[in-house]
Parts: structure tokens; sequence; C-alpha cells
């Protein structure tokens, strides 16, 4: 694991030729162009993303991995300065990774994607970098980056050699980005959905993680489903007979009064869902009975229950109120119930 103290500062850049000019007159060197995915995690509780801890795992060009962790900053004169952990990892070993980080309980809260041009100077004393990044439907920036390898130098030397540092670039008259991209690119999507609008409620459809415990009820309770409607039914019979809801109400309460749901991500968005302060509507196929006792069971309030078939679906859909969460992948919803409650705090 290497173990660096390092500090930096980001701007905005709109001539990123220019700049390159300059850091080629003061013999920086390119060492990597290159697109790195970048995944950071958080706390349910998002403490990481007010203290700006960085825990994340970049992939870069899709063929190397590196998990990084960058403890609670440390401020001085509004700058930032922290002990950057990084280890090398295999790039296979990803969903390992995201599984034992939310074992720990930190989980996915956004995606930054970019092409990166690297530039860098060593000294005795420090390495000097330029990134010149290109991200993902947001824009261009460059990050100006000191490091020193030993874990006892000093905040305030590094400080004042990033001041000397960006000073030289003066004549771009670059603007400050203040934000991590990672709160950039949050704030990017949360603005995408909620700016501008009055919304009043958030529409969920979650049926893919929940039809499996819908499954798993009727695969463990089908011999008790039968004797109740007096006849052998399969799976998609008792799917298409909404009659069966009244008739195995009890057998549902039994069922999830017995349940545990080991989904970490699922589990996780029960959690946020509590935090949320919109009204929640679900759109579903599951079963009604199935679905309203499962989320009463949990205390999830829900304004509304609407199949996707009903016509007020394309209601929800053609609302400008409304914001539908209607992603396959649970890991990006959680992402986005974290921003919402970021900006709502």
């Amino acid at each position: 694991m290497k173990i660096k103290v390092e500090t930096e500062e980001k701007y905005y850049c709109m001539e990123p030729e220019r700049l390159i000019s300059i850091a080629e007159m003061q013999n920086f060197k390119l060492v990597k162009n290159v697109v790195e995915s970048d995944e950071y995690f958080t706390d349910i509780d998002s403490e990481y993303i007010k203290n700006r801890t960085c825990l994340r795992i970049r992939k870069s060009n899709n063929e190397t991995m590196e998990v990084t962790f960058k403890g609670k900053s440390d401020s001085l004169l509004g700058q930032y300065c922290k002990l950057e952990n990084n280890i090398n990892a295999d790039i296979n070993q990803y969903e390992n990774y995201v599984t034992l980080f939310s074992s720990l309980g930190f989980y996915s809260y956004c995606e930054v994607i970019k092409e990166r041009m690297v530039y860098k100077l060593s000294t005795d004393k420090y390495d000097y970098s330029i990134m010149i990044d290109k991200i993902s439907g947001i824009g261009g920036f460059v990050e100006f980056e000191i490091m020193s390898n030993r874990e006892d130098a000093k905040r305030k030397d590094l400080y004042d050699a990033l001041h000397l540092f960006v000073n030289k670039f003066e004549s771009l008259n670059l603007k400050e980005a203040t934000k991590p991209y990672r709160d950039i690119v949050a704030d990017n999507v949360y603005d995408n959905l909620f700016k501008n609008k009055e919304i009043s409620e958030i529409v969920l459809n979650l049926d893919d993680e929940l039809e499996l415990l819908e499954k798993d009820f009727f695969k463990k309770y089908k011999d008790k489903i039968t004797d109740k409607l007096g006849s052998n039914i399969k799976w998609g019979e008792y799917k298409k007979n909404k009659d069966v809801d009244s008739k195995i109400i009890d057998l549902v309460d039994e069922y999830l009064d017995n349940m545990i749901i080991d989904n970490k991500e699922l589990i996780v968005c029960f959690k946020l869902l509590e935090k949320i302060k919109y009204k929640k509507s679900f759109v579903t196929n599951i079963n009604e009975v199935f679905y309203t006792h499962l989320f009463a069971k949990l205390n999830i309030d829900i304004k509304n229950i609407i199949y996707i078939q009903n016509k007020l679906y394309k209601s929800f859909k053609d609302s400008s109120n409304v914001v539908i969460l209607n992603e396959k992948n649970i890991r990006k919803i959680n992402s986005i119930l974290f921003m919402v409650i970021n900006h709502e705090n």
C-alpha cells in the first residue's frame, strides 16, 4: 500500500492547449492519457460526503483498477490536505470489492467518467502533477497536485508550494472549482432531475429486486397456496389471477414475519426511503397484497401503489412534478436517493 500526503486545487479549464504549452515550458512531461471511471462510496448517513472523505474504486481504460482511501480533509485557509492510501487491485475483483464495501457499511454514491491527460515533474522534495480532465456530461477541468512521500510532511509547506505552483498559470485566469468531482457530478445528476421543477413526488420501480422475494414466497408456500385455492397453481397463474390476493393474506403475513432480506442494496434502499421527505409512490407488477404488506412491515410510507399497466402510470410519466426512478440497477436508484437526501439537508 502506498501512503502519501497530497494537496490539490481544481479549476475550470477552457483553454487546455494553452495550459499544456505553459506546462511543457516548465519541463512537465505527458506521462498518461487515459479514460478513468471513478466510483465513489459513502456511509448510510453520508458522513463521507459531508467531510470530504474519499473511498473510491478507479478503473483505467477498463484494464487496471486502484482502490483509494483519503481520510477526512484537513483544511487550512480553504485548502485541503489528506493522507492518500492506494492499493492496486485485480479489475476482475471489482464486484468483490463492492460487496466488501457493502458489508462494511459503504455504498455506491456516484460515478465520474473522465478523459484524463497527466503531466508530471518530480523534484527532491515533491512530485508535481497537472491533470487535465474532460468529465462526461460536465466539461473541462484541471487539477494541480503536489505529493510528498513523507507522512510527516508539513501541511503549510505543501500549501505554500501549491500556491507557487498554481501561480505559474495565472495568465490563464482560471476559475477555481471548490467541490470534488464526486460532488460536481452528483449535483449535476440531481439538478437534471429536480432543478427548476416543483417536484412533489418520487415514483419508484423496485420490481427487479422485490420480485425475487415474491418468487421466494411462492416457492416456499406453494403447497399452502394450493390448499387455500383448492387447486394446484403455477407461478404464471398466480401472477395473473388478482383474486388470489384476498385468499393468501395470512400466508403473506406468515412469510413476512419470518422473512430475512439478505439483499444488502435493497435494505439500504429501504433505509434511504425512510429519510426521503418527498411523497413516495411505486409502480409494480407484484401482487398487491404482497407489496402492501411488505412495505407496511418495513414501515415505509407509501402514497400510491400503481400497476404498470394502469392508466395512472401514464399520467405519472407525463407529470412535470414527479420524478420516476425506473433504473434496472438498484445500486443506481440508491445513488440517486443518496443525492436527494444530501440536497434536502
